[in-house]
C-alpha cells in the first residue's frame, strides 16, 4: 500500500531488476574466497529455520520458568567468521560446537545478561524478583558447567530445526574465550542474532554457522545458489513471496496454554461461513475457500479484502 506523497521513495520494477543484476558482481569477490566445498549459506531455507528454533526456545524457556519470554530472530546476514570476537566482552565465552558430517565447528555466544538471568531463575529467583547486573568478570567453574549445559539444551533445539534444511548432527565440543576465537576463526558464515525479552535488560543470543556447513544440492549448487548470486540474469518477478491460507488464531494466556489436553475446543477469530484469510507476507488480502486439486489441498481465491491495494 502506498503512502500519499512517497511515490519518489518507491523503486520502480526496471529499478529492482537492475539493482539485482549487479548483485552477483558485488558478490564476486567474496564468493571467489570460499572452498570449491564451502557455498554461501545466508538464503531463506536456514533463516526460516533459525525463527523455527526461536519459535520453539521461546516456548520452551516460557513453560519452564512460568513467565512469558520471547525470543525472535532480528539478524541474519553474512560475516566474516572473525567478526564474532569483536561481538564478545573480553571476558565472554562461547560454546563451540561439532557439525557433523561436514567435521566443521560453529559458535553459540550467550550474551551475559541472558546467561546470568538463567542461572538466577534456575537457582530459585523468582518472576517478581529483580536480579542485579551482570558481573563483568571471568565465569566461574560453577558457571561454566551451568553455561555448557544450557548451551547444550539449546543445541537440541537447533540440530532439530536445521534438520529440515540438511541432514546433520551437532555435538558441544567445549568453551572458547574471546581471545581463543579471535585466534582461530577464518572464512565467510552467517551470523543469527536473536533477541531474549521478559527480562530486566536486553538479552542477546548470537549462532555464527561456517560458510559450507550445510549440504548442496545434486549437481553441486549449493541451495544458496539459486538465490541471488545464482546467475547474471535475476529478475525481481522470481523473489519467492510466501502466501498462507490462515484459517483463524486464537490468544492464549500461558496459564491457559498450560491447560491445554486431548478434547479442548478452541474458539478462533474466524468468519462462520469456514473462508479462510488468504495473507501474503503478514497481510490478509483475500477472502478463500478451502478445496481439493488433485490429491492435494487447495484455496480458491474469492473476495478482496476491502481496504487492501
Amino acid at each position: 500500500m502506498k503512502s500519499p506523497g512517497n511515490e519518489e521513495a518507491v523503486l520502480s520494477k526496471e529499478e529492482l531488476e537492475a539493482l539485482l543484476e549487479e548483485m552477483p558482481k558485488v558478490l564476486s569477490n567474496r564468493e571467489s574466497e570460499f572452498d570449491s566445498g564451502s557455498p554461501r549459506i545466508a538464503d531463506l531455507d536456514l533463516q526460516r529455520a533459525n525463527e523455527d528454533f526461536a519459535f520453539e526456545q521461546g516456548l520452551a524457556l516460557s513453560n519452564r520458568y512460568q513467565r512469558v519470554i520471547g525470543f525472535s530472530l532480528i539478524g541474519h546476514r553474512e560475516i566474516e567468521m572473525s567478526e564474532l570476537a569483536e561481538l564478545m566482552l573480553p571476558t565472554d565465552l562461547v560454546a563451540a560446537f561439532g557439525i557433523r558430517p561436514k567435521d566443521l565447528q560453529g559458535y553459540l555466544l550467550l550474551s551475559r545478561p541472558f546467561f546470568f538471568q538463567l542461572l538466577s531463575m534456575s537457582f530459585g529467583s523468582g518472576p517478581t524478583i529483580k536480579t542485579s547486573r551482570p558481573p563483568i568478570r571471568d565465569y566461574s567453574r560453577i558457571e561454566r558447567r551451568f553455561y555448557s549445559r544450557a548451551a547444550s539444551e539449546m543445541l537440541d533445539q537447533i540440530e532439530s530445526a536445521w534438520s529440515g534444511v540438511s541432514e546433520m548432527n551437532l555435538r558441544q565440543e567445549g568453551l572458547l574465550s574471546r581471545s581463543s576465537v579471535a585466534e582461530s576463526l577464518g572464512g565467510y558464515g552467517v551470523l543469527a542474532t536473536f533477541d531474549v525479552k521478559g527480562f530486566a535488560e536486553s538479552c542477546r543470543v548470537r549462532i555464527a554457522i561456517p560458510g559450507g556447513a550445510f549440504a548442496v544440492r545434486e549437481g553441486g549448487a549449493s541451495k544458496a545458489s539459486s538465490g541471488l548470486g545464482a546467475g547474471s540474469s535475476v529478475s525481481v518477478m522470481d523473489v519467492p513471496i510466501h502466501l498462507r491460507a490462515q484459517v483463524g488464531t486464537a490468544d492464549l494466556s500461558l496459564a491457559d496454554l498450560g491447560r491445554l489436553e486431548v478434547g479442548t475446543v478452541l474458539t478462533l477469530d474466524a468468519r462462520g461461513d469456514g473462508a479462510l484469510t488468504i495473507q501474503i507476507g503478514d497481510k490478509g488480502k483475500f477472502i478463500g475457500i478451502a478445496g481439493m486439486q488433485g490429491s492435494k489441498r487447495a484455496v480458491q481465491l474469492g473476495e478482496r479484502i476491502e481496504g487492501v491495494e
